[in-house]
């Protein structure tokens, strides 16, 4: 099989620089819109990948060389039917002007047992008694993407070509030479209708993988195309990834340790990640002078409060960074405690504030620090009222910098819906808690492309502040992919 790249002005230019090349039997595997420039001067393009069979190639090819350019030309103005029909009788054309050039006296075609003729052994021709040679319709496996549903057993053949009373005495190199070729195209033609029908009757028995999967041409892409559903990548995301991998491998996707590298690598360009301490601590270093205000906003029960503390310990023990805390959670006095006792095992200040004056006069306290962090009510994403009540203190102060906070155990419909709710917050990244407590990796995946939004912090345990690790494409992909 043949993959290649067209890229054009519009989507009508580049499928016919497809067809033109490819010819009417190539599969679009994937569609890209690009946008290059700015502004008015910005220009747009459409960029197809496509593949076609050697076979299908083959016919195209073989066709147009025998084609005067006038005729060729009119050829290309046809529909992708016509163009097809064309290209089988070329190929008919050709195999039997081939037949007829190695010396035989008859050549038929047809479905008769009469017509066929006991061929005398020679040095360059098909032994004698040998079986008839079975040239099957171009229709039974064109690209191997027009499936047939129902078949059954050995495909029907839909055309004979036998040989009857080759010369012995056909001497001539070249001559045996073309019907040799001739007979590895007889066979490769057959493989690929057996091909066809095997496929058409395993897509019976895997229902909508086959529909989803079918353009995989290898165990090994099939393989981690499963491994990427059932680790709870979209079925979307999973096809992509693995199409990119079969595009990028070409012959090599046999391989199942190369399958799973360029699987590793198409994840790690997925999704973005930021550091925020790390910026920060470059701001530090170059002399700025104002704190940088953060707050963790999230659903209930996630495990903001000792996400808090492990980025508060990160800050200050690792980073050097001067750390205050502010707690803006009225509604469980256990918070409070909480983060209370956690900046007194710190060492770092801490303040309660109930209302946007509090707030604005610990953020003025704390002038002199580099990071301030707020700790934040958990609300219910089905409580619009609460979410405003947030929204509205927060947005009183315009240097708050809020990070979405999730659970990594959460389902994917759950957690669209509370990165939908709390997008009012403008959320600069996502934090995923509660890795430790999940089996499956892929919803990060799933809502980091959905939102756009890149990737902070994972928490994998109560532990303050081991616990914490910074975002990295590496260690998504080798959650994604269970290579940890």
């Amino acid at each position: 099989m043949q993959v290649k790249k067209f890229e054009a002005p519009t989507l009508q230019e580049a499928l016919d620089h497809v067809k033109r090349e490819l010819g009417p039997e190539a599969i679009i595997l994937q569609t890209k819109t690009h946008k290059r420039g700015f502004g008015l001067m910005s220009k747009g393009s459409v960029e197809i990948t496509a593949a076609v069979s050697e076979r299908a190639i083959t016919r195209k090819r073989v066709t147009e060389s025998k084609l005067p350019d006038p005729v060729r030309e009119r050829v290309d103005q046809l529909p992708a039917s016509a163009q097809a029909k064309v290209y089988e009788k070329g190929m008919d054309s050709h195999l039997r002007s081939a037949l007829q050039k190695s010396g035989g006296d008859r050549v038929e075609l047809g479905r008769g047992e009469a017509s066929r003729r006991q061929m005398a052994p020679s040095a360059g021709a098909i032994a004698a008694g040998s079986p008839k040679i079975v040239l099957p319709g171009m229709e039974g496996y064109r690209g191997l993407n027009q499936q047939a549903s129902g078949i059954q057993g050995r495909p029907t053949v839909s055309r004979e070509v036998r040989y009857a009373d080759m010369d012995a005495s056909a001497g001539d190199s070249a001559l045996r030479g073309e019907v040799d070729e001739l007979k590895r195209m007889l066979h490769e033609l057959k493989q690929a209708q057996e091909e066809a029908v095997s496929q058409v009757q395993a897509g019976a028995s895997v229902g909508a993988r086959s529909a989803l999967s079918g353009s995989l041409t290898t165990g090994a892409l099939q393989d981690i195309f499963e491994q990427l559903t059932l680790g709870g990548l979209e079925k979307r995301i999973a096809l992509n990834v693995v199409r990119k991998v079969q595009f990028e491998l070409g012959e090599h996707a046999e391989s199942s340790d190369a399958v799973m590298d360029a699987a590793a690598q198409e994840i790690m360009r997925m999704v973005g990640v930021q550091n925020p301490l790390a910026a920060l601590q470059s701001r530090v270093s170059s002399g700025a002078s104002a704190p940088t205000v953060m707050a963790l906003v999230g659903p209930t029960g996630v495990g903001k409060t000792t996400t808090l503390a492990k980025i508060a310990a990160e800050a200050s023990m690792r980073r050097g960074l001067k750390v205050g805390l502010i707690n803006l959670d009225s509604y469980r006095v256990a918070a409070f405690d909480q983060l209370a006792t956690y900046a007194r095992l710190l060492g770092v200040p801490f303040r309660s504030a109930n209302s946007a004056e509090d707030l604005r006069a610990a953020i003025a306290d704390f002038q002199n620090l580099d990071l301030v962090l707020l700790d934040t009510t958990g609300r219910s994403p089905k409580d619009p009222d609460s979410l405003r009540e947030l929204n509205q203190l927060l947005g009183e102060l315009p240097e708050v910098r809020s990070f979405l906070v999730v659970s990594a155990t959460t389902r994917d419909t759950e957690l669209l819906e509370t990165a939908q709710r709390f997008s009012h917050f403008r959320p600069e990244g996502l934090v995923f808690s509660k890795l430790d407590e999940a089996s499956v990796y892929g919803s990060i995946v799933n809502l980091a492309g959905r939102t756009k939004l890149p990737l902070c912090f994972f928490t994998t345990g109560q532990r303050v502040p081991e616990d914490l690790e910074e975002a990295t494409p590496e260690r998504l992909a080798s959650l994604v992919l269970d290579l940890h």
